[in-house]
């Protein structure tokens, strides 16, 4: 069958989709709302299942150039004592290694890639609405444009305009966590905790509902060290006292929480932008298809950033798409997308439930292996001789 695929949004999985098209010889062009901006400061861990797919979507070189990987994780309290030192335990081979990068390279990336197969991207184009009938579907914008095709992707993201039309009841709730992303330079900051970002450690801050991870995202760009925090709270921050805060109001919010002294309060005070986002997710859809229009990556099923598959997840999504369309009809490949992977990312999602890092952890009164079971075991319970007696 020839297919002429409408992709809605140009981030990573709707870029990543196009580029595996082109490269099996289906039609494709892609439609997004915003003009590019690089966006410094948002950056993101990616898991070996994603450093794959970026192997096979032929970027592997360009993207280990503009990346980082760890081998160690030290985790720390705010005071820079160590409690732990986690071997991560990666392979040798590149593209068998969880990275961490920012967003942008990654983007700029799959935007070279994709033009160089000869994708069209399309900017500007505010999807409005789509019709579709036995035989196509037609997207229509909000500049007057329409495009028909025989499949049409939401990869729009997390306020997917595809869902929203497939599933309107399906609306955004409150996860009960927010996040921070920031980036600063390792310039002029030189205590151990820094030193052992530099030579390519990865750090994680707990303190008592937040954490705080911070690691090298480039190997020569001069802002390099960047860091994402992330806490859980029940009532969601107005936008005045959260979205709104300038960048010198919420470092002065975090070094309250976290401390004036130590490598934390160093890097929070050197970062020259720090972008703040509340997090939200929808209630698993009843399906990620109907008819000729499907959705994939956060437009079908929204990943928690706490659990570090966001990204591996939408290039997984797109790759195995077109893996699917390649052997079947399009409606088959619609029901395998679907029936193969939805037990994998029930999984990811339910991870939150017995590791919620977001909630973080209190090491005040020391170290309780309570803590990281989600048990309610008591880290101060003792039995005192004299009492029991």
């Amino acid at each position: 069958m020839n297919h002429k695929v409408i992709i809605i949004g140009a981030g990573i999985s709707g870029l990543a989709l196009a580029i595996f098209l082109k490269k099996t010889g289906i039609e494709c062009a892609v439609y997004e709302n915003f003009p590019y901006k690089r966006v410094a400061g948002s950056s993101f861990r990616i898991n070996k299942s994603g450093v794959h797919v970026m192997k096979e979507l032929g970027i592997e070189d360009q993207v280990q150039e503009n990346s980082h990987s760890a081998d160690r994780m030290r985790i720390l309290t705010t005071d820079d004592i160590e409690i732990a030192s986690i071997n991560l335990m990666q392979d040798s081979v590149f593209s068998r290694r969880s990275i961490y990068m920012q967003r942008s390279d990654l983007v700029e990336i799959l935007m070279r890639q994709a033009e160089l197969v000869g994708v069209e991207i399309h900017y500007n184009k505010k999807l409005t609405y789509f019709t579709q009938d036995a035989s196509n579907i037609t997207a229509y914008f909000e500049n007057g444009h329409q495009e028909t095709g025989t499949l049409l992707v939401g990869a729009d993201g997390l306020h997917s305009t595809v869902r929203n039309q497939l599933f309107p009841s399906h609306v955004l709730s409150y996860a009960k966590s927010w996040a921070l992303y920031g980036i600063a330079s390792f310039k002029d900051m030189n205590s151990d905790p820094i030193r052992q970002l530099m030579e390519g450690d990865e750090l994680f801050y707990f303190t008592q509902n937040a954490n705080f991870l911070a690691s090298k995202s480039h190997p020569t760009h001069e802002l390099n060290l960047s860091w994402q925090a992330s806490g859980h709270q029940e009532r969601k921050r107005s936008k005045e006292e959260f979205d709104f805060r300038n960048l010198d109001e919420i470092k002065s919010d975090l070094i309250q929480q976290y401390g004036e002294h130590g490598a934390l309060s160093e890097i929070i005070q050197n970062s020259v932008q720090i972008i703040p986002k509340q997090i939200y997710c929808v209630e698993p859809i009843p399906s990620w298809s109907k008819g000729r229009a499907v959705v994939i990556g956060d437009a079908a099923h929204t990943i928690n950033p706490n659990t570090g598959y966001g990204c591996s997840v939408a290039l997984e999504d797109a790759m195995y798409l077109v893996l699917m369309l390649q052997k079947h009809h399009y409606a088959d490949a619609l029901y395998y997308l679907e029936a193969d992977r939805k037990e994998r990312i029930r999984a990811i999602q339910s991870s939150l439930d017995i590791f919620d890092v977001s909630k973080g952890f209190d090491f005040s009164s020391g170290f309780d292996i309570g803590l990281f079971s989600g048990s309610k075991i008591d880290a101060d319970y003792t039995i005192h001789w004299e009492t029991e007696h």
